[in-house]
C-alpha cells in the first residue's frame, strides 16, 4: 500500500497546476542534540507523490507546472506549498516510546493568469512507536513519524481547503462564472464542509527539538 493513498472525495471539476519548488523537494531535516544523537531526515523526496495524489484526489486533473506565475494551458489555477518549518521531540524528552513531528506548511494560491492570489498555513502532527522498529529506532522512527505528519498535512488539507476566504472566492470565479455583486449571499460550492477547519489535536512540541530544514542552496 503506499504511504499516500489518493484521498476518495469529490472531485473539485476543475483542472489545476501543481508547482513544487527546490526548497520543498530539497527539504532535509538535520540536527545535533549532543548526547541525544544527530538527526537527519529527507522530507523533500516524499513531496512530490504526496501533492500529486492528493490533489488527484480533489481536482479533475492536476499537472505539475514549471513556474506558477506562467502555467500556460487551460489551469484554472497553480497550487504551491513549501515547508516553513519543522520540530519535533524525543523519547527522552517526553518519558514516551514516541518520536513526535510538527511540520507547518505554507501555501500559495495562483490564478490562472499567473497572479498570487493569497497563501495559508497549515500544521500537521505525526508520531510513531521506537517499540516497532527493533535494535535501530532513532533514523527509521523519526522518519516514520514525519511521514505521518505528511498524511496528517493530506487529510487536513482536505477538510480545510474549502474554508480559506481566498480559496472561496477562487472556487466562485471558476466554477460560477463570477463571484456574488456586494451584498450577495455567498454560494455554497459543491462539497463545502459546514464548519471551519480546526488545527490538529497534537500535543506541544517539548523545547530542545525544534529546527527550520534546509534545502540545496539555501534556507527552506
Amino acid at each position: 500500500m503506499t504511504r499516500f493513498p489518493v484521498p476518495l472525495l469529490e472531485q473539485v471539476p476543475l483542472d489545476v497546476g501543481l508547482y513544487l519548488p527546490e526548497v520543498l523537494t530539497g527539504f532535509v531535516y538535520e540536527e545535533d542534540l549532543g548526547e541525544r544523537g544527530d538527526f537527519h531526515i529527507d522530507l523533500g523526496s516524499a513531496q512530490a507523490v504526496m501533492f500529486t495524489n492528493l490533489l488527484t484526489g480533489m481536482f479533475r486533473s492536476v499537472q505539475r507546472v514549471g513556474d506558477p506565475a506562467v502555467p500556460g494551458g487551460e489551469l484554472a489555477g497553480t497550487i504551491v506549498p513549501r515547508i516553513a518549518e519543522m520540530q519535533f521531540s524525543t523519547p527522552e524528552q517526553t518519558s514516551t516510546d514516541y518520536f513526535e513531528v510538527w511540520v507547518r506548511y505554507q501555501f500559495q494560491l495562483y490564478s490562472r493568469d499567473g497572479v498570487i492570489l493569497g497563501e495559508w498555513p497549515l500544521t500537521a502532527y505525526g508520531k510513531a512507536n521506537t517499540q516497532n522498529y527493533g535494535f535501530v529506532t532513532t533514523e527509521p522512527t523519526l522518519r516514520e513519524a514525519a511521514l505521518a505528519a505528511c498524511r496528517d498535512a493530506m487529510a487536513f488539507f482536505t477538510v480545510q481547503f474549502r474554508t480559506i476566504p481566498v480559496v472561496q472566492q477562487w472556487l466562485s470565479a471558476e466554477l460560477l462564472q463570477g463571484t456574488p455583486a456586494p451584498g450577495q449571499a455567498q454560494p455554497a460550492l459543491p462539497g463545502s464542509p459546514q464548519q471551519p477547519a480546526v488545527a490538529p489535536g497534537g500535543p506541544a512540541p517539548a523545547s530542545g527539538g525544534s529546527t527550520t530544514g534546509t534545502a540545496p542552496g539555501g534556507a527552506a
